[in-house]
């Protein structure tokens, strides 16, 4: 296993720690919350449209048209997904069927991260460090745990440790078997679909809520840290 290999694994499992604990982190209420989310969103949204994006666009050249299906496919899932679940809630029974397929929904975006993680990283070690921070924020500040997802239907061990574990399943799993380029075109423009749904239905504070200065220092930020990494990297 080379260096590249290694940072990948490395990152996949920072984002395991965050995840497994991240029903642990208590983020503060009030003004001091909505400023913790704010600039989360606008880190995570500098990432979306100054990285990612553009590497979708990149995407283009063997995918053409093709690119946008990916990303509309990735967006409407997890919606899908997410609207039956909270429609379906109140059924008891239901909620326990449903609480495997919201698990095994995570598990897969969290595999799919990781895959794609390891290609990032073999190309420039610093867009995996940028990949995976607001990959990392979500998993801490909203809580990707499914025990703050279920309520009174916590998920058992093995799920907890199998979602939290499933990004470096995904680097070792992609290091085994590596992707076409063909295919991680096609699993950048999904996550892309999928981060701009999480992100901006998540993240972004409704109506009179969030800080807008402080999703204005995230971006600045973000952008910092992008430059940077590209000065220290390349």
């Amino acid at each position: 296993m080379d260096q590249s290999n290694l940072i990948a694994l490395g990152l996949g499992l920072v984002v395991a720690v965050i995840h497994f604990l991240g029903e642990n982190i208590n983020i503060p209420t009030g003004s001091r919350h909505f400023r913790i989310i704010s600039f989360a969103a606008g880190i995570s949204l500098g990432y979306l449209f100054l990285d990612l994006f553009p590497q979708t666009y990149n995407a283009a050249e063997r995918l053409q048209e093709s690119v946008f299906l990916f990303l509309l496919l990735g967006f409407s899932i997890v919606h899908v997904v997410e609207k039956y679940f909270y429609q379906h809630a109140q059924n008891e029974a239901l909620q326990r069927k449903l609480k495997s397929v919201h698990a095994i929904t995570f598990f897969l975006y969290y595999f799919l991260i990781g895959c794609v993680l390891l290609d990032l990283v073999q190309g420039e070690t610093y867009q995996g460090i940028l990949f995976i921070l607001p990959v990392a924020l979500h998993a801490g500040l909203i809580g990707a745990s499914l025990a703050g997802v279920h309520g009174r239907f916590p998920p058992k061990l093995f799920e907890k440790i199998s979602i939290s574990l499933a990004t470096p399943f995904g680097v070792l799993f992609a290091t085994v078997i590596p992707f076409t380029p063909i295919a991680h075109n096609v699993m950048i423009s999904g996550i892309a679909g999928v981060m701009l749904y999480v992100f901006v239905r998540e993240f972004l504070p409704e109506r009179e809520d969030g800080q807008p200065l402080f999703l204005i220092l995230g971006l600045v930020v973000f952008y910092a840290l992008m430059q940077l990494a590209q000065c220290v990297f390349q």
